[in-house]
Protein backbone atom coordinates (compact mmCIF):
# COMPACT_ATOMS: atom_id res chain seq x y z
CA UNK A 1 0.00 0.00 0.00
CA UNK A 2 1.22 3.38 -0.72
CA UNK A 3 1.86 6.18 1.72
CA UNK A 4 3.93 9.38 1.85
CA UNK A 5 6.55 8.03 4.58
CA UNK A 6 7.58 5.04 2.76
CA UNK A 7 7.62 6.73 -0.70
CA UNK A 8 9.21 10.22 1.14
CA UNK A 9 13.10 7.57 1.79
CA UNK A 10 12.92 6.98 -1.94
CA UNK A 11 13.23 10.03 -4.03
CA UNK A 12 13.06 8.05 -7.53
CA UNK A 13 10.16 6.48 -6.99
CA UNK A 14 8.88 9.73 -5.34
CA UNK A 15 8.54 11.04 -8.70
CA UNK A 16 7.75 8.43 -10.87
CA UNK A 17 4.85 8.10 -8.75
CA UNK A 18 3.94 12.30 -8.72
CA UNK A 19 5.56 13.72 -11.04
CA UNK A 20 6.87 15.75 -8.49
CA UNK A 21 9.99 15.79 -6.35
CA UNK A 22 9.82 15.70 -2.60
CA UNK A 23 10.64 19.63 -2.20
CA UNK A 24 8.41 20.50 -5.02
CA UNK A 25 5.64 17.86 -3.21
CA UNK A 26 6.07 20.02 0.26
CA UNK A 27 5.95 22.94 -1.51
CA UNK A 28 2.88 21.94 -3.21
CA UNK A 29 1.25 20.24 0.56
CA UNK A 30 1.41 24.02 2.43
CA UNK A 31 -1.39 25.35 -0.54
CA UNK A 32 -3.40 22.25 -0.50
CA UNK A 33 -3.29 22.25 3.52
CA UNK A 34 -4.39 26.25 2.63
CA UNK A 35 -7.15 24.81 0.27
CA UNK A 36 -8.56 22.15 2.94
CA UNK A 37 -8.63 25.35 5.73
CA UNK A 38 -10.58 27.57 3.01
CA UNK A 39 -13.63 25.20 2.97
CA UNK A 40 -12.97 23.71 6.79
CA UNK A 41 -15.93 25.55 7.90
CA UNK A 42 -18.12 23.89 4.93
CA UNK A 43 -19.88 20.39 4.93
CA UNK A 44 -19.39 17.49 1.99
CA UNK A 45 -22.04 19.49 0.35
CA UNK A 46 -20.66 22.94 0.22
CA UNK A 47 -23.06 23.75 2.94
CA UNK A 48 -22.32 25.87 6.72
CA UNK A 49 -21.03 23.59 9.49
CA UNK A 50 -23.62 22.78 12.47
CA UNK A 51 -21.39 21.34 14.13
CA UNK A 52 -17.59 21.11 14.47
CA UNK A 53 -14.94 19.41 12.14
CA UNK A 54 -13.98 16.04 13.04
CA UNK A 55 -17.23 14.18 13.29
CA UNK A 56 -17.09 10.56 11.62
CA UNK A 57 -14.48 8.01 10.80
CA UNK A 58 -11.24 9.16 12.84
CA UNK A 59 -8.48 9.01 10.53
CA UNK A 60 -9.42 6.73 7.66
CA UNK A 61 -7.30 5.31 4.79
CA UNK A 62 -5.70 8.49 4.10
CA UNK A 63 -5.45 10.39 7.20
CA UNK A 64 -3.17 12.99 6.68
CA UNK A 65 -2.48 15.84 4.29
CA UNK A 66 0.32 14.42 2.84
CA UNK A 67 -1.33 11.07 2.00
CA UNK A 68 -4.20 12.76 0.46
CA UNK A 69 -2.18 15.19 -1.89
CA UNK A 70 0.12 11.51 -2.63
CA UNK A 71 -3.06 9.88 -3.74
CA UNK A 72 -4.59 12.85 -5.99
CA UNK A 73 -1.16 13.59 -7.36
CA UNK A 74 -0.48 9.82 -8.62
CA UNK A 75 -4.32 9.42 -9.78
CA UNK A 76 -3.47 12.83 -11.50
CA UNK A 77 0.00 11.80 -13.45
CA UNK A 78 -1.08 7.85 -13.82
CA UNK A 79 -4.90 8.32 -14.70
CA UNK A 80 -5.34 4.34 -13.49
CA UNK A 81 -8.59 3.01 -13.28
CA UNK A 82 -10.19 3.94 -9.93
CA UNK A 83 -10.36 0.03 -8.77
CA UNK A 84 -6.95 0.36 -9.53
CA UNK A 85 -5.96 3.68 -7.55
CA UNK A 86 -8.05 1.88 -4.91
CA UNK A 87 -6.16 -1.03 -4.39
CA UNK A 88 -2.84 1.07 -4.51
CA UNK A 89 -4.22 3.32 -1.23
CA UNK A 90 -6.26 1.05 0.71
CA UNK A 91 -9.61 1.94 -0.41
CA UNK A 92 -12.95 0.66 -2.22
CA UNK A 93 -13.57 1.48 -6.09
CA UNK A 94 -16.67 4.07 -4.70
CA UNK A 95 -14.25 5.53 -1.49
CA UNK A 96 -11.55 5.97 -4.25
CA UNK A 97 -14.50 7.76 -6.48
CA UNK A 98 -15.36 9.74 -3.57
CA UNK A 99 -12.23 10.89 -2.78
CA UNK A 100 -10.63 12.19 -6.31
CA UNK A 101 -14.48 14.46 -6.52
CA UNK A 102 -12.91 15.88 -2.93
CA UNK A 103 -9.75 16.32 -3.64
CA UNK A 104 -9.29 17.57 -6.95
CA UNK A 105 -10.99 21.02 -6.54
CA UNK A 106 -8.40 21.16 -3.50
CA UNK A 107 -5.65 20.79 -5.68
CA UNK A 108 -6.95 22.92 -8.35
CA UNK A 109 -7.34 25.67 -5.53
CA UNK A 110 -3.79 24.72 -3.69
CA UNK A 111 -1.80 25.38 -7.90
CA UNK A 112 -3.80 28.91 -8.18
CA UNK A 113 -2.19 29.77 -4.62
CA UNK A 114 0.80 29.10 -5.93
CA UNK A 115 0.17 30.64 -9.40
CA UNK A 116 0.58 27.48 -11.41
CA UNK A 117 -2.53 27.28 -12.96
CA UNK A 118 -2.57 27.34 -16.81
CA UNK A 119 -4.81 30.07 -18.51
CA UNK A 120 -7.69 28.89 -20.75
CA UNK A 121 -8.22 32.27 -22.42
CA UNK A 122 -5.21 33.83 -24.78
CA UNK A 123 -6.18 37.28 -23.32
CA UNK A 124 -5.39 36.07 -20.16
CA UNK A 125 -2.44 33.97 -21.22
CA UNK A 126 -0.62 37.92 -22.63
CA UNK A 127 -1.80 39.29 -19.78
CA UNK A 128 0.02 37.11 -17.32
CA UNK A 129 2.95 37.05 -19.43
CA UNK A 130 3.29 40.64 -19.83
CA UNK A 131 3.19 40.98 -15.91
CA UNK A 132 5.94 38.32 -15.91
CA UNK A 133 8.11 40.29 -18.13
CA UNK A 134 7.53 43.50 -15.86
CA UNK A 135 8.82 41.47 -12.98
CA UNK A 136 11.88 39.84 -14.44
CA UNK A 137 10.86 36.15 -14.96
CA UNK A 138 9.45 34.48 -17.79
CA UNK A 139 8.63 30.69 -17.60
CA UNK A 140 6.19 29.65 -20.12
CA UNK A 141 5.30 25.38 -20.93
CA UNK A 142 3.01 24.89 -23.59
CA UNK A 143 1.69 22.26 -25.83
CA UNK A 144 1.54 22.63 -29.82
CA UNK A 145 -1.99 22.54 -30.54
CA UNK A 146 -3.44 21.91 -34.22
CA UNK A 147 -5.51 25.38 -35.82
CA UNK A 148 -8.81 25.03 -37.53
CA UNK A 149 -7.54 25.76 -41.24
CA UNK A 150 -9.58 29.34 -42.18
CA UNK A 151 -12.03 28.68 -45.45
CA UNK A 152 -11.48 31.93 -47.51
CA UNK A 153 -8.54 31.52 -49.84
CA UNK A 154 -7.31 35.07 -48.45
CA UNK A 155 -7.26 34.27 -44.53
CA UNK A 156 -5.47 30.76 -45.46
CA UNK A 157 -2.29 32.44 -46.99
CA UNK A 158 -2.22 34.94 -43.43
CA UNK A 159 -1.50 31.35 -41.99
CA UNK A 160 0.28 29.30 -44.10
CA UNK A 161 4.17 29.67 -43.29
CA UNK A 162 5.26 27.76 -46.72
CA UNK A 163 7.08 25.26 -44.38
CA UNK A 164 5.18 22.19 -45.41
CA UNK A 165 5.16 21.56 -48.71
CA UNK A 166 3.95 18.05 -51.14
CA UNK A 167 6.99 16.68 -52.58
CA UNK A 168 6.01 14.38 -55.46
CA UNK A 169 8.67 11.67 -55.95
CA UNK A 170 9.14 10.59 -59.94
CA UNK A 171 8.49 7.57 -60.98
Amino acid sequence: MLNYDSLLKQPRVFLSVTSLTVVEFQVLLVAFAEAFEEVSHLTAEGQPRQRKRGGGQIGGKLPRLEDKLLFISSYIKNYPLQTYQGLQFGLSQPKTNGQIHSLLPKLKRALEILGCQPEREAEDFVERLKNQVKVGELVQDGVERMRERPVEEESQKLYYSGKKRLIRKRI
